[in-house]
């Protein structure tokens, strides 16, 4: 009878049979309605009454015209789920569900240009809802296909082990919409004739022509897929894909785009090449050719008229992709600016870069959108997102930092590491808490602070009384308009401000400070931005994009005249005046992206002043109300994936199925896998996310059949086979604390049992011996930390940060120890094993030269304070562990283990599509470890329960599957050079040897599992 079938069952729940994760916080405090209309049903909470009406007639407006284009429509009601529990911008279609998800704050980052986000965002996700699923090779209940494959480990000669632990192990999906992200972002870009609310911008514009003057378009392989891209790179997806679909308008005609669409509805059509080729004659090949032949030609000439007078000024700083909002010290001899300086994505440090010796200094790690210097020059004032609130909201708050501060004590930074701390900074004071504030400017004489309030999908103009804590408004939008970089004039009595209003584009206006009407200054045809006073408040110098790329200008107050500053490449953006008056200081979109620079001879050229001369601008009618009713219950689409396992040489077939109610308030999902056999692989889960924190019930049934005619002369009895099942449940609660861990509290009941078909050797008397093995409970309390710094690669080589968990564990288990004697019953006996089990699983990661390689140390301990079977000991062998040995080979109640490894780049940009796989990066690395299972007696010397040590070595390779799902495989040949603890008193000694191991997933296997082995 198998002692470890409980723990190699679990392994595989855990593997192969996971439900998706939610990210989003449970948010209870919300109070949900509804507005229906004839094609929609818009859900929204407190807080945006105003908006959801706006919604909903943006959705119904942007339908026909879509559905129309596409000739389609959906079989059901698009769901639109408004939210702004934090400061977050974006949208999602998930439209197998017909639904589309809105943070409704505005999208203004350095890489778009304004738009009227409501409108652009929802008619975006509504052209994914409809493009998307005309190009659906099955029903909408069935997004994909999926394959599991698993091999075991062979355990010796072992007869108390079912099946090792898996040392190959694949799962791949097949999906049932195929499109490349360039075409459908292209596509959602282009919306449709009749409803096209984003336009191809002077931002866009900017980037695609950097892009090709420089020589760093994307290839048509890499815009066909997202994979391990810098944040730059992605929105070079967007871009491209942008350029691209208009480039197939204008050449082939608009009505290709759903054409190219549906020829992807083939079934046996994998490359969206086929599609391009049956729809527009030629190859994908020849089609991006033919496109980045017309971009180098429009650029060459555009190019070529800066080259005859361009002033750019002089180059400051470069590194990374994001270097944003100069700001010159009080004193003129320092340059502050954010900077995203090593990171690939957009989050941005507070640098200082001193013009006397050139150096750069780091002021404060985190800070966003534009910041200022206290009026003595000593601190900085600066938004960033505070830790989640306790919804677990993310929103900007206000800070000041003094960068000449004491650092941080030892035990503050271990207690931050782990997740039991606040993350702050040394000098750091929090002004705010939930104030959703951005854009802070001092005033003059240092009392008050001008700053952006963000909320319910408008910004408005505020401005915070230091002394006496007070806010007040100067602006009352709500109707989506938009207000930012507010900057104080010299003598305090304005504040100029970028505003964009609905149906118009970015202009510039001013407002007293002490309230009032604004005024609107500049309004030209194109977006003006980024005021900035000159010392003596005469005049303010912003950007403007009047002649198609930004650059900087003057405006005369009192004179009304405007001269033009620069003439850039790139784009010119968010100038600041130095104290003399003399130089200005910018960021500029250049080779690498944004660079600061300083311009000390402006050119000083006379525009026409009618360019940007004030449009008049009509708000638009307020909409006429919508019935709303309360929100309840209400359930999506239920998805099916069928599901083909080979499972050791045995054939399974099966589905995974689930549905979410349409907040994500409660999850049902269900998995099954069943062989010829019968043996079979069943397990659900509910969770109930109303409240927090998140509860959840898990329940599994799981069998094994192991055929078999074992002839016993001596008993006198054959064996036919032999079943092994497992019957778990699980209650518990998760919830996730406000510095990033997670807590895990679940009671867990594990029934295993055997049931034996025998006979005697006559054949006759065959009967069934059934017999339950174990009847076991575990209250578990796990705390997590998944704290591992984001880059492109951090999938296949995190760098930075950590992975724990810490775990305890009382069990209260029954094992069998035999049966009755005398009885005409079969009555099991049992041990009782009570005790406690406690664990921790640390991994730090460490980046190390060269180029991207990293080192990574693990520890692993365990402790059981009791004599238990072995059955519930440790394991530290296999995939997950030392790799040198079998999973089972090292078990004990104690158990330490030291790893470590080097991880280095051997290929870190393939860029090359064979069939549907793009291959994007391989890394290697080597390891070693040393650990140690024992059980503190002294037959761990007889049992040869020593120190263990591996060396090894892995090859991680990083590869998008069908321009969607990641692929990720890893080969692991380890040697194990010591001796194989001993089972038995005189079994022959062993040496483990060398082992291989194999994964194909959607992830690398970390290190990190439950806690325990």
């Amino acid at each position: 009878m198998s002692h470890k079938f409980t723990q190699i069952i679990l392994i595989l729940l855990i593997l192969s049979t996971q439900a998706p994760a939610q990210f989003d916080a449970n948010h209870p405090e919300l109070t949900w309605r509804v507005i229906e209309t004839e094609h929609f049903k818009v859900y929204y909470h407190q807080g945006l009454e105003k908006l959801a009406p706006r919604a909903a007639q943006i959705a119904e407006d942007a339908y026909s015209p879509i559905a129309s284009f596409y000739n389609f429509e959906p079989n059901s009601k698009v769901r639109i789920i408004l939210k702004d529990t934090e400061d977050y911008a974006n949208g999602a279609a998930y439209y197998y569900h017909n639904t589309i998800e809105i943070w409704v704050s505005n999208l203004d980052f350095a890489l778009r240009g304004s738009t009227d986000w409501l409108p652009n965002v929802i008619t975006h996700e509504l052209t994914h809802i409809i493009s998307l699923q005309i190009a659906r090779k099955s029903s909408r209940r069935i997004p994909a296909i999926f394959v599991n494959y698993l091999q075991y480990q062979g355990e010796g000669k072992r007869d108390d082990i079912l099946a090792g632990y898996p040392n190959v192990l694949a799962a791949y999906a097949i999906p049932a919409t195929i499109i490349p992200p360039w075409f459908a972002e292209g596509t959602a870009q282009y919306m449709a004739p009749g409803a096209q609310h984003d336009h191809w911008d002077s931002h866009r514009d900017m980037i695609l022509r950097q892009a090709t003057r420089n020589g760093s378009l994307l290839t048509r392989a890499e815009m066909s897929v997202f994979g391990a891209k810098t944040g730059l790179g992605f929105e070079k997806v967007y871009d491209h894909g942008y350029s691209l679909t208009l480039f197939i308008v204008d050449t082939f005609g608009r009505d290709k785009l759903p054409e190219l669409y549906r020829q992807m509805k083939v079934w046996w059509r994998t490359d969206f090449g086929g599609a391009v080729r049956a729809t527009l004659g030629i190859s994908a090949s020849e089609l991006h050719t033919r496109w980045v032949a017309s971009l180098e030609k429009r650029y060459a000439t555009q190019i070529a008229q800066i080259e005859t007078s361009p002033a750019q000024g002089d180059l400051i700083r470069e590194d990374g992709y994001l270097n944003l909002h100069p700001r010159w010290s009080p004193d003129g001899t320092k340059l502050a600016y954010l900077s995203n300086k090593g990171r690939d994505y957009g989050r941005t440090s507070l640098m200082v870069y001193t013009l006397a010796d050139s150096s750069v200094e780091l002021a404060a790690p985190s800070a966003v959108t534009a910041f200022d210097w206290s009026t003595d020059g000593s601190q900085f004032l600066y938004a960033r997102h505070s830790q989640p609130n306790k919804y677990g909201g993310r929103q900007w708050d206000l800070y000041t930092i003094d960068p000449k501060a004491a650092k941080s004590s030892l035990f503050q930074n271990v207690k931050t590491a782990i997740g039991l701390a606040r993350a702050t900074f040394p000098g750091e004071t929090r002004l705010s808490t939930g104030l959703r504030g951005i854009h802070p400017a001092y005033s003059p004489d240092g009392t008050e602070i001008a700053f952006i309030k963000n909320g319910g999908g408008s910004t408005n103009l505020c401005i915070l009384d230091i002394a006496a804590d007070t806010i007040r408004y100067l602006t009352s939008f709500d109707d989506g308009s938009q207000v930012a970089t507010p900057r104080w004039s010299p003598d305090g009595s304005q504040i100029a401000f970028s505003l964009y209003r609905s149906g118009t584009l970015r202009d510039i206006a001013t407002i007293p400070t002490t309230g009032g009407d604004y005024t609107v200054r500049v309004a030209s045809r194109a977006t003006d931005r980024d005021p900035c006073w000159t010392p003596d408040g005469s005049s303010f110098v912003f950007a403007s994009d009047q002649d198609g790329i930004f650059n900087l200008y003057r405006a005369n107050l009192s004179n009304g005249t405007i001269d033009r500053l620069t003439r850039v490449y790139g784009g010119a953006f968010q100038p600041h005046v130095h104290p003399d008056g003399n130089r200005i200081a910018y960021a500029h979109y250049g080779k690498n992206a944004y660079e600061i620079r300083v311009i000390s001879q402006p050119l000083n050229e006379s525009i026409e002043t009618n360019i940007f001369r004030v449009e008049p601008f009509a708000p638009a009618p307020p909409k006429p109300a919508i019935a709303s009713r309360p929100y309840k219950n209400e359930f999506a689409t239920t998805t099916i994936l069928p599901r083909l396992a080979i499972d050791s040489g045995k054939l399974k077939l099966g589905a995974i199925a689930g549905s979410d109610d349409v907040l994500r308030k409660q999850t049902f999902f269900i998995s099954g896998l069943l062989a010829h056999d019968l043996d079979m692989d069943l397990y659900a889960l509910y969770e109930y996310r109303k409240k927090r924190p998140t509860f959840f019930l898990e329940a599994y049934r799981l069998s094994r059949h192991v055929e078999e005619d074992v002839i016993s002369r001596d008993q006198d009895f054959r064996i036919y086979n032999r079943t092994f099942a497992l019957t778990g449940i699980e209650i518990g609660g998760k919830y996730t604390l406000r510095r990033g861990g997670t807590i895990d509290a679940r009671l867990v009941y594990n029934r295993t049992g055997a049931v034996l078909d025998q006979a005697r050797f006559n054949g006759l008397n065959r009967d069934i011996l059934a017999a339950t093995t174990l009847n076991g409970f575990d209250l578990a309390l796990t705390y997590r930390l998944d704290a591992i710094g984001r880059s492109r690669d951090s999938e296949i080589n995190p760098r930075s940060g950590r992975r724990l968990a810490l775990r305890y564990d009382r069990y209260f288990n029954w094992f069998i120890s035999g049966f009755e004697e005398n009885t005409s019953l079969i009555v099991e006996t049992y041990d009782r094993y009570f005790y406690n089990q406690l664990s921790l699983d640390w991994n730090e990661f460490i980046p190390v030269a060269p180029g991207r390689s990293a080192l990574s140390f693990r520890f692993f301990g365990g402790v059981i304070d009791s004599e238990v079977d072995d059955t519930f000991d440790f394991f530290l062998g296999g995939l997950p562990g030392m790799k040198g040995y079998t999973f089972y080979s090292m078990e004990g109640r104690r158990a330490l283990m030291l790893r470590s490894a080097y991880r280095f780049p051997l290929w870190s940009h393939i860029d090359r599509q064979t069939g549907p796989i793009y291959s994007d990066q391989v890394y290697g690395a080597f390891f070693a470890g040393i650990a140690r299972a024992w059980d503190g007696t002294p037959d761990d010397a007889i049992l040869k329960r020593g120190w263990k040590r591996e060396l090894g070595t892995q090859l991680r390779y990083d590869a998008t599957s069908f321009y969607l799902f990641p692929t990720r495989a890893s080969l692991d040949i380890a040697y194990g050079f010591d001796h194989v603890p001993l089972q038995r008193v005189g079994d022959p000694l062993e040496r483990s040897g060398l082992k291989v191991y194999f994964t194909l997933l959607f992830g690398f296997v970390t290190d990190v599992g439950k806690g325990n082995f």
